[in-house]
């Protein structure tokens, strides 16, 4: 599986990705990230809070290492491949921001002097620092990413896509973080996410010609 065949036979979640990608980063170019989030605030539900608060965990770092551990009861290679494009990805969030944008403020921060007027979800803590980028939406991404790269079926790969972009919306829709946080954090789980299947498969290839 070389780069451009992974490509190909993965167009179900690539393509509407890059669409995706293509209508928000216009999107960010023509509205501040404040707007951006206060629209996204302004269209609330009971139900979307009971789904988001919980569904935002299956970005956690708890769950993706979980199902890797379930995923080796069938494959041990997979599992060990969950875990870690889940590593990778995480330890590069991290260090860009702890070290690339330490003092970046999350929604609450930067809306402190109005959070009074703003619609919060009970039971959910909100973080004050460290935005950039979500760290919650990039796992999201390198774990959906990683098994539609693994599934044949179209519609099974394009739903890996909603459910990674529901992880990224969860954290605006929360109030954890702003939509180039989730914008970057998508493509940092992907890219990871290619990169740990095309590495393995290069190397499954070497060892059978070997």
């Amino acid at each position: 599986m070389n780069f451009f065949r992974a490509l190909r036979s993965n167009l179900p979640f690539i393509a509407p990705y890059c669409l995706l990608l293509l209508v928000l980063g216009t999107y960010q170019l023509l509205y501040r990230q404040g707007i951006i989030s206060l629209e996204i605030n302004r269209h609330h539900s009971s139900w979307a809070d009971v789904f988001f608060k919980y569904y935002t965990h299956v970005g956690d770092g708890i769950f993706c290492i979980g199902v890797g551990f379930i995923m080796m009861y069938w494959s041990r290679i997979k599992g060990v491949l969950i875990i870690t494009a889940y590593a990778i990805s995480g330890i590069l969030a991290q260090l860009i921001k702890n070290f690339g944008f330490p003092k970046e403020p999350r929604p609450a921060q930067y809306f402190s002097g109005m959070m009074q007027h703003l619609h919060t979800v009970s039971g959910v803590e909100l973080s004050q620092w460290n935005s950039f980028p979500s760290g919650h939406t990039t796992s999201a991404f390198a774990f959906f990413a990683l098994i539609a790269i693994w599934t044949k079926s179209p519609f099974l790969k394009f739903m890996c896509l909603v459910a990674a972009s529901l992880v990224g919306f969860s954290r605006m829709y929360l109030l954890q973080h702003f939509l180039v946080d989730v914008f970057v954090g998508s493509m940092l789980g992907s890219i990871t996410a290619l990169g740990v299947a095309l590495f393995w498969k290069q190397r499954m290839n070497q060892t059978s010609l070997s």
